[in-house]
């Protein structure tokens, strides 16, 4: 137990969880040749998945983070409502420090994870098949919790083992474990279940594994500062693996992948997280961005709380006609759900989601200047519907979350195709058209560029949690947008590409210095 405590306390910064680890898993088991049984086997490695739904709130703040930082969403000040320490408006303007709740809980969840992962793979040393199955399962898994993390952070620790992990880690060069990572997959996942059998979309398949390594290739440049036309020959290759997948398929009808009857079903899902509104909680979205009145439009048992709202610059870019705007957003006059008008009790006027909110921080001077009034700084902005918020929903809502789906792996396609030979072929401009078609978006009139290309995976992939990542590859993360930027209003800082890592948490730092040494 030594080693977990030594682990958790100088690289991840807190000491208490899972420190009783191995008395709860693997109590009675020998853990030199673990696992010993088919069984066995087939549970040992569950627990690797465990940090995957705290990531979405903000005990781990990936989800949240990815967002607000973007050019999506904006989690604004209503007078005295929601600022919490101004934890919102600092990912927001990008004015996040070291010690700043999001970039601490981050770091301290995909830790936790990766600690995890190692502990398994540790354990796991026979060469029998279903142990290697796990071996290959769990690497992924963890090049996941990886791929967060370096994304997010730059420069990291590297560790694949746990009992014999340094107390101390120096930092490894993000480029050397982008290496690392794609040639662990490349390797792994070949013995990888398949999503053929949907059972596995819960899992590290051979299907994620080959989302995963598209998109790391797809921001090679990013990571290792080196433009190589053999990444986007790589991203080309995977993508092409799965779109010739007969089982894989774009959705009829794009809302259906968020509904509860009908997400689960869906063909176009590669790998998904699944929330229970009892039993795997975690995913309170609808929570933070409806208003409080919309009890009233889903027949809640929950009141949500009126928080994060649509980039009004971003919710411009939907076609009235766009069925992902209607389905995506909830906005304008608002209805109880049987039709009736929801009125607001201060100022009898129905209450109107008006898209175009004005500002971030709604402070009493920040009004005045502005001219908002408390009808609309109670009540602007659009709100996230796109998962869907079944009658009676709580807290924590029921829902598959797509970590990675189809229409993204066509888009990411199209962009290497782009990159590499400055045009889209006609085999994946089909498949681009079956978005736009079943979105019944009109499609740009120059078609698909490198110029309109952001957008178009913005609109498609809203809220899944890629905006921050796909910002930073096209070179718009660290530029000015919306209220980021705008030099008119106190304390908002000009862009840098500083901000296009998240610094090491001081937590860490203070438990290992190592971490503020070059990274080797």
């Amino acid at each position: 137990m030594k080693k977990y405590y030594i682990y958790s306390l100088f690289l991840i910064a807190f000491t208490i969880g899972c420190t009783d680890l191995e008395e709860i898993l693997y109590q009675g088991i020998d853990e030199t040749n673990y696992p010993q049984t088919d069984a066995q086997a087939a549970v040992s490695h569950l627990s690797s998945y465990d940090a995957l739904a705290d990531l979405f709130d903000d005990n781990g703040y990936w989800f949240l983070t990815q967002e607000i930082t973007s050019d999506e969403l904006v989690g604004p000040t209503r007078a005295a409502d929601w600022y919490d320490g101004g934890k919102w408006l600092v990912l927001q303007y990008h004015t996040w420090t070291n010690s700043s709740d999001a970039v601490n809980n981050i770091w301290n969840k995909i830790w936790e994870g990766i600690a995890e992962a190692n502990s398994i793979l540790d354990k796991t040393v026979s060469t029998d098949e279903a142990a290697l199955k796990i071996r290959a399962e769990v690497e992924t898994i963890r090049s996941l919790y990886y791929f967060w993390l370096f994304d997010n952070y730059g420069d990291v620790p590297y560790l694949t083992t746990y009992f014999t992990a340094p107390e101390q880690p120096f930092r490894t060069k993000r480029a050397a474990i982008f290496d690392s990572l794609t040639t662990t997959l490349e390797n792994s996942y070949p013995l990888l279940n398949s999503v053929e059998n949907p059972a596995y979309k819960n899992y590290a398949s051979k299907e994620m594994a080959l989302a995963l390594l598209a998109k790391l290739y797809l921001n090679g440049k990013v990571y290792t500062g080196s433009e190589n036309p053999e990444y986007h020959q790589k991203v080309i290759q995977y993508c092409d693996e799965l779109l010739s997948m007969s089982y894989l398929e774009l959705d009829d009808k794009v809302m259906d992948m968020f509904k509860i009857g009908t997400s689960g079903s869906s063909k176009e899902m590669i790998f998904t997280i699944p929330f229970n509104e009892e039993s795997k909680q975690g995913f309170r979205l609808h929570m933070r961005s409806l208003g409080y009145i919309s009890k009233k439009t889903f027949n809640m048992t929950d009141q949500p709380w009126n928080g994060f709202c649509v980039i009004p610059t971003f919710f411009d870019k939907y076609e009235d006609t766009d069925v992902r705007k209607s389905g995506y957003f909830l906005y304008g006059l608002q209805y109880d759900y049987l039709g009736a008008p929801i009125v607001d009790t201060k100022t009898e006027l129905q209450v109107d989601f008006n898209p175009n909110i004005i500002i971030p921080e709604m402070t009493t001077a920040n009004m005045q200047i502005e001219g908002i009034d408390n009808f609309h700084m109670t009540h602007d902005g659009a709100r996230v519907q796109k998962y869907e918020i079944y009658a009676a929903a709580k807290q924590n809502l029921t829902v598959n979350f797509p970590v990675f789906r189809l229409a993204d792996v066509v888009f990411m396609k199209a962009e290497a195709e782009l990159r590499l030979n400055g045009s889209v072929s006609s085999g994946t401009m089909s498949y681009v058209n079956q978005i736009w078609a079943r979105a019944n978006e009109t499609p740009p009139a120059e078609g698909l560029t490198l110029n309109n290309i952001l957008d178009e995976r913005g609109k498609e992939l809203f809220a899944e949690g890629h905006r921050r990542n796909d910002m930073i590859r096209f070179g718009t993360f660290d530029k000015p947008f919306w209220a980021m930027g705008q030099t008119n209003m106190t304390g908002v800082p000009e862009p840098n590409d500083v901000q296009n890592i998240f610094p090491i948490p001081q937590s860490a730092i203070n438990g290992n210095p190592n971490l503020e040494a070059a990274p080797q």
